[in-house]
């Protein structure tokens, strides 16, 4: 096995091999930008900036890999945090998979979407795909049967020969998970994470057909024939709809082999596009702000799935999230419980206030606001806050979530509109209009206040390009009535490629200085002077000659 001390060294290696960028971010300051860039070392190259991984090399062979629920729990309550936390605070680093854009490129893992190439309300809402729901023409075929002991859940074959896992609500909270399961399928999906195809289904009885050999595994994981008997008995405290029929989630069967969960930390030493610790991807860490806005408290490795897929004629692994029946208000078996997303499942500080103070204090999240519909479970916005929640249990990825990444991750979210929201949350298909309405409005109050967040910490600017010869670009926060408004003044250098700066006199503004000697130029944007308003540090553009004109070529935040 291949220490950490050891991948820290191939690291650059296999990167520069594999023609990835390493963000090297200088600090900017108003005098201008500072850099840590080696000597003799190219700071771009003529592919930069990447948009996608360089093309997967073929996986001969793979391993299943199989994970102890208990196993993860206990490392990731107990060790990782204190193995993290000091790596955190000895030698903090940024992500290692963006681009010289800061930006993350496509790749098996990630696939940039809604914020970099807008969806139409159409597109959000058809998600991974929504035009292959088990056929209603033709029966479907039980292939395997489970029990969790509340609800069954069966793996289904249609007419077409798709697969689908078929799954039930608690009986006394329908519509709970299997609204939340199709509409955090399309929510992650619209964020750029590989997802499987999610529906809501409503099917008679005779809709099912047992096949041959099917056997039944009970919660004690015994087995037993599937007969028609039984699987009456199993439906048997489903609810029914007034025309007799069962409400469930169908999730097709994600292509290629499956081959077990990713892990939130290290590499697969038989994928050899896996060079990236996964806790410095970027979508991971960034992940910790998506799984915040939509209250996805249980991002364990059971959740995600790795498959070896084919295309033109080269395997690969390619990496998904599944399973979201424990976002927004639900926790798959009921309702979360108010301190989801609060607390670890083991807290020691917190539960010890408490007994001091004899509970006079009780927290925020104790006495927020709550609606009760049919498929909401517990939901709030008032006790939201984006820098303070936490998963079930500590991720890896997401201790080493940093400004830089919270920022990636903020500004997609702030890019959903309202009407967006509320027609995600319709794919939902709550038999109540409040619980959608009342979904809608935590999400996009959640919405602002990630928003809100990372906007004061880093300037909120983005899409940085040449318009009309002068550098435009995006404030994000423009928009926001929660925002300050803010002036921002350009400072022009000449950047030799090497790490150093030449200011350019007067070259004040937004308008690009015409400097024939230099292949580069550095934009360092910021505040314009305002003792009253406080701002985030300065950031620094950088433009290459192509052909005639320029282009951007790299952002240090």
């Amino acid at each position: 096995m291949v220490s950490r001390k050891q991948l820290d060294l191939i690291l650059p290696v296999a990167l520069c091999a594999a023609a990835m960028a390493v963000v090297t971010r200088p600090a900017a300051s108003a005098d201008g930008p500072t850099t840590g860039t080696a000597a003799g070392v190219k700071r771009f190259y003529p592919d930069d900036p990447l948009l996608r991984e360089p093309a997967p090399r073929p996986v001969q062979k793979v391993a299943t890999r199989e994970v102890d629920d208990i196993y993860d729990f206990l490392e990731n309550m107990y060790v990782t945090p204190k193995r993290q936390g000091k790596e955190a605070k000895r030698s903090p680093h940024p992500a290692g998979n963006t681009n010289t854009l800061d930006d993350v490129p496509d790749s098996a893992w990630y696939t940039n979407r809604h914020y970099v190439r807008r969806m139409s309300i159409e597109e959000l809402q058809r998600g991974p795909g929504n035009s292959t729901p088990p056929d209603p023409n033709s029966a479907w075929r039980i292939t395997s049967a489970k029990s969790d002991g509340l609800t069954p859940g069966f793996v289904i074959e249609d007419g077409r020969k798709n697969r689908y896992l078929l799954k039930f609500d608690p009986p006394k909270y329908p519509e709970l998970c299997s609204a939340v399961d199709v509409i955090g399928s399309k929510f992650f999906y619209a964020l750029g994470y590989n997802t499987p195809e999610n529906y809501v289904v409503r099917f008679h009885r005779d809709s099912l057909e047992i096949g041959e050999g099917v056997e039944y595994r009970d919660p004690n994981g015994k087995k037993s024939p599937l007969t028609g008997r039984l699987l009456d008995e199993l439906l048997k405290g489903q609810p029914k709809g007034d025309n007799g029929t069962y409400r469930a989630l169908a999730s097709r069967w994600i292509s290629g082999m499956v081959v077990g969960p990713f892990s939130y930390e290290g590499t697969r030493s038989d994928d050899p596009n896996d060079i990236v610790p996964h806790e410095d991807r970027r979508e991971l860490r960034g992940l910790r702000v998506f799984a915040a806005w939509l209250n996805h408290q249980d991002t364990r490795q059971i959740n995600s799935m790795d498959t070896l897929v084919t295309e033109n004629g080269v395997s690969y692994l390619k990496h998904y999230l599944l399973d979201f029946g424990s976002i927004l208000g639900s926790a798959t078996v009921g309702p979360k419980m108010a301190w989801y997303g609060h607390e670890y499942v083991i807290e020691r500080k917190k539960p010890a206030v408490q007994m001091v103070t004899l509970g006079l204090a009780p927290p925020r999240w104790a006495r927020s606001e709550y609606r009760v519909y049919t498929g909401t479970g517990m939901l709030d916005y008032k006790s939201f806050n984006p820098v303070t929640w936490k998963p079930t249990y500590p991720n890896p990825a997401f201790l080493l979530t940093d400004r830089d990444d919270a920022f990636w991750a903020a500004k997609q979210v702030a890019a959903f509109s309202d009407d967006e929201i509320r027609a995600l949350v319709q794919t939902g298909q709550y038999s109540d209009p409040r619980a959608a309405d009342w979904i809608a409005e935590c999400l996009i109050k959640r919405r602002d206040k990630i928003a809100e967040m990372a906007f004061a910490r880093s300037l909120p600017l983005d899409n940085f390009h040449v318009q009309d010869g002068e550098l435009a670009f995006n404030d994000l926060a423009a928009s926001r009535t929660d925002s300050p408004s803010r002036f921002y003044e350009v400072r022009w250098s000449k950047y030799d490629q090497q790490g150093h700066f030449t200011a350019l006199p007067n070259a004040v503004g937004r308008k690009i200085p015409a400097v024939a000697s230099a292949e580069i130029l550095a934009a360092t944007v910021g505040c314009a002077a305002n003792p009253a308003q406080s701002c985030p540090e300065p950031l620094t553009v950088y433009l290459r000659r192509a052909g005639t004109g320029l282009q951007v070529v790299g952002i240090d935040r």
